[in-house]
């Protein structure tokens, strides 16, 4: 700690730029605009805030990139007492050459902290985190499983094994005891589909007991209320209702609807030069989880609300996509949903849809309801 300079610090606000890695932290500390100190540290969130406490300064803030280390150290730093930031990397200001150095980035995050030009995510708190996992957990289950039953019916085409004509292409039960038993030329490709069908058979069982787990988080206090508002929305089930809750949280974060469609990267990107304005793709920078199923639901949506047909063919009809026209809708029913979460009232179909016309929609709606009660 020779480079500290202690004194000069004390009583004065410090920023503290962290360049954050698994093995190893560049730190920087700035006060008024000087270099009191840099090192490389290890991953300890005591001794790095042990550092800090030593400046005996009025006001100590920090900042690091969001990344895959995720917040363990911001939960740290907030719980001594300092002013932390996570900022998305994708809008840190790029500035000076080529040279790209841990203890330069740490420099100029700390630097850009003291002028405010970074701005601040939202950090979840650690149960609301949790929750989270739980819901991208059983995703990444999902597709791990589809992803084993690709490469199963792969293994049967290559060599020529077919289901008879009893069974439908859907995967069914009858179709897994079927690749069970059938008979093979050579011990090892029967070795191969016993391994497949055992992973297969795990992941159901794993993406079982994920699935259970959710719709019991979907019953708690916490989403219940929430969660049979959206499931009266067409297109929108209790997982997809889940998603949106986990992943979003607090609605009233997000003071204007367009903050709400930047968030999930629904809003469209734009190229300007001049006097000419030229509006292209969506910016696709948000939250994947929440757009996807919205744009899953929207095709739902489209079916049920009338209003929201016309408005899909309108768009189709102007822009020769139906794929522009549905991730449209997707935009607009994502701002409907902020205002049925703020208001607490239902979704409201509009151009005289019924969702009566929706009969399985209508009897899954009253399924959860009820179970909500």
């Amino acid at each position: 700690m020779a480079n500290v300079e202690k004194d000069f610090a004390k009583g004065k606000p410090i920023h503290v730029g962290i360049d954050v890695h698994k093995r190893d932290w560049a730190v920087t500390v700035l006060c008024q605009g000087e270099e009191l100190y840099h090192a490389t540290v290890v991953p300890d969130p005591g001794a790095l805030v042990r550092l800090l406490k030593r400046f005996e300064a009025s006001e100590v803030q920090t900042v690091y990139e969001a990344g895959p280390t995720g917040y363990w150290l911001h939960d740290a730093l907030v719980e001594a007492g300092f002013d932390s930031m996570v900022t998305p990397p994708s809008l840190v200001p790029r500035v000076g050459g080529r040279i790209k150095t841990d203890r330069r980035d740490s420099k100029k995050l700390a630097s850009m902290l003291a002028g405010g030009f970074l701005r601040r995510i939202h950090i979840l708190t650690p149960e609301e985190r949790a929750h989270r996992q739980l819901l991208r957990t059983r995703n990444q289950i999902e597709h791990h499983r589809r992803q084993t039953q690709n490469q199963i019916k792969s293994l049967l085409l290559f060599h020529g094994k077919h289901p008879p004509s009893r069974l439908r292409e859907r995967w069914s039960e009858a179709h897994v005891q079927w690749m069970e038993t059938l008979l093979w030329e050579h011990p090892a490709l029967k070795t191969s589909l016993d391994a497949m069908l055992a992973t297969y058979r795990f992941l159901t069982e794993q993406y079982k007991r994920l699935t259970a787990e959710l719709e019991r988080l979907a019953m708690t206090e916490k989403y219940r209320e929430r969660a049979v508002l959206l499931t009266q929305i067409p297109g929108i089930g209790i997982f997809t209702a889940m998603a949106i809750l986990v992943e979003l949280q607090n609605i009233e974060r997000f003071h204007r609807a367009d903050q709400l469609a930047s968030f999930l990267g629904l809003t469209p990107s734009q190229h300007s030069s001049g006097e000419r304005i030229r509006m292209g793709h969506i910016t696709r920078c948000g939250n994947y989880q929440v757009r996807t199923r919205l744009v899953e639901s929207s095709w739902t949506l489209i079916r049920y609300d009338a209003g929201a047909k016309t408005t899909y063919e309108r768009i189709k009809h102007q822009t020769g996509s139906g794929r522009k026209a549905i991730t449209a809708i997707a935009r607009r029913l994502a701002l409907r949903i902020r205002r049925v979460l703020l208001d607490r009232v239902p979704y409201q179909l509009s151009g005289g849809g019924h969702l009566a016309t929706g009969r399985d929609k209508k009897r899954e709606a009253k399924r959860f309801v009820l179970r909500a009660v």
